[in-house]
Order: C-alpha cells, then sequence, then structure tokens
C-alpha cells in the first residue's frame, strides 16, 4: 500500500528544492555509485534507448541518467535534463560533456510546468522522481506533451520501504533516536509511492498506453554505515538532523551502524538489495 498523505513528499521535495551544494554532495557521494548508477542503467535498458534519440531526463538531480544517455544516444543524439534544485544542476554541470556522448542540456524547472518543447522527445525517463512530486498526475501529463507520438515513458519508483533493507534501517535508526513520527516521515518520502495499480491508472489518464509496472530486485552494495548515515544530509529530514546535538547525532550514527549490523559484511560493507517498480508505458 502507498505510504504518507503526500506531505511526507512535498517535505522532501522542499528539502531538494532548498539544499546547499553541500547536501547535494552528499547524496553524490552516498547514492550515485552505489544506487542510481546501476538502476539508471537498467532503466535505459528497459527502454531501449538506440543512437541518434531525442531523451527527456526529468528530476535529472546530478546528472546521472542523462550522462548515462549522452554515452548511449552518441553525438547524433541529445539530451534535455531538467531539475528543480539548482545546487544538484551545478553539480551536474561541473562534470562536464560525456566523451563521445550526446549535448545535455540542464535546465532548471520543477516537473509542472516543465520547460520543455512538445512532441520534440522519442523517451522520457524518471528516476525516482514522481514520489516527490506535489502534482503527480499533472507531470505526467508534462511528459506525455514532450514526447512524440509514439514515443517511450520509463519511470523508476521505489517499492516499499521494507523491500529496500539497507533504507529501512536508517528508518529504524530515526526512528530509535529521533522517534516514531519523524521515521514514518522519512519512509514516506521515497518509499511511499508503492502502489501498481494507481501507478499504472496515473500513466494511462495521461495520455498513455496501457502501462507495464514491474516489481525489480537488484543487488546493492555500500561501503559501510558510514557512507549511509552520510546519505541523511540528503534526505528531507536533513535540517532537523542537522539541527541535533552532538551527542544525540552521535547516537544517530551509532544507532544507524547497530540496525545495519545483520547486513554488514566481514569488510564492514553493507550488501543487500533494492526493490523498484519500473513502469514503461508509449505516448498515444
Amino acid at each position: 500500500m502507498p505510504a504518507g498523505s503526500g506531505n511526507e513528499a512535498r517535505e522532501w521535495s522542499a528539502a531538494f528544492a532548498t539544499a546547499s551544494t553541500d547536501g547535494m554532495e552528499a547524496y553524490e557521494e552516498a547514492l550515485v555509485g552505489p544506487v542510481f548508477t546501476p538502476w539508471g542503467e537498467y532503466l535505459l535498458d528497459a527502454l531501449t534507448v538506440t543512437p541518434g534519440e531525442r531523451l527527456l531526463d526529468v528530476a535529472t538531480g546530478p546528472g546521472t541518467v542523462a550522462r548515462l544517455a549522452s554515452a548511449r544516444l552518441g553525438p547524433g543524439g541529445n539530451v534535455l535534463a531538467t531539475d528543480l534544485s539548482a545546487a544538484m544542476l551545478a553539480i551536474a554541470e561541473a562534470k562536464g560533456t560525456v566523451a563521445d556522448g550526446s549535448p545535455i542540456e540542464y535546465r532548471l524547472s520543477p516537473a509542472l510546468p516543465l520547460a520543455a518543447p512538445g512532441a520534440s522527445f522519442d523517451v522520457a525517463c524518471c528516476q525516482q522522481g514522481l514520489q516527490f512530486f506535489p502534482d503527480r498526475q499533472g507531470a505526467l501529463g508534462e511528459m506525455r506533451r514532450a514526447l512524440r507520438p509514439g514515443g517511450r515513458m520509463g519511470l523508476a519508483v521505489w517499492s516499499g520501504v521494507e523491500t529496500c533493507p539497507p533504507f529501512a534501517a536508517l528508518r529504524d535508526a530515526i526512528g530509535e533516536v529521533m522517534g516514531l513520527p519523524a521515521a514514518k516521515r522519512y519512509a514516506a518520502g521515497p518509499w511511499g509511492l508503492h502502489a501498481p495499480r494507481a501507478l499504472a491508472d496515473m500513466v494511462t489518464a495521461a495520455g498513455f498506453g496501457e502501462a507495464s509496472v514491474e516489481e525489480i530486485a537488484r543487488p546493492v552494495r555500500f561501503c559501510g554505515a558510514a557512507q549511509l548515515d552520510r546519505s541523511l544530509a540528503a534526505s528531507g529530514l536533513a535540517a532537523e538532523i542537522c539541527a541535533l546535538s552532538s551527542d544525540t547525532r552521535a547516537a544517530l550514527a551509532s544507532a544507524v551502524a547497530d540496525k545495519l549490523r545483520g547486513l554488514t559484511d566481514r569488510s564492514g560493507a553493507i550488501t543487500s538489495h533494492l526493490t523498484s517498480q519500473i513502469v514503461l508505458a508509449v505516448a498515444r
């Protein structure tokens, strides 16, 4: 079942929009390598992205999927990557161009209204962004508007937090130190749209053909508990966590390590899996 009322998603969205470069660097350092790069490759595989196509990447963050797509599209392709976080886009642009890849234009824009031309793209994708949009249905309509008829859309939306054990452990640590309401707000952001039927219905209502929604589990490895603890600086609770006393912050870090103990191998690495819904549809 879907978690949260939508207020938690807006909390995370606002945190991303106003995040400092430091907060977004935490996101880049803690999550892009082990999580968003391999999942971005999987999403592009599912979309069968081919050289020369025009691709729209909504909620690009630090440009992870945009850069992977650029490499696949080659010099003849084109990528427009949008995000509402200036800090995220600054990190993306600082990475420079992709060797032998298509040009990438980064554009500051929310998902609704989306600063993208209509009927101009072969592919639209959004990796782990839909659950944060204040108007999810409207955002899907904007992606449909940007696609040419027959264009392909792909979404990745996390399943419930219990299907992503490292982050369930973070939730439990937050609950132990900061209380259950904070833990619920944490889990209801990224993992708050676990609703396959609702996802499919939203997509078709936005002007797409019948949507497929598949739940996929893939392995993940983090260097250690500190890497996951660092990811909290890029969460919807970042401001509250930053405001904790030094003793309480140390207690939270200790709780994170404790809750992750069952996933920690002899080297100190965290090995587990993450589960996401992959949504595919074609524009009518």
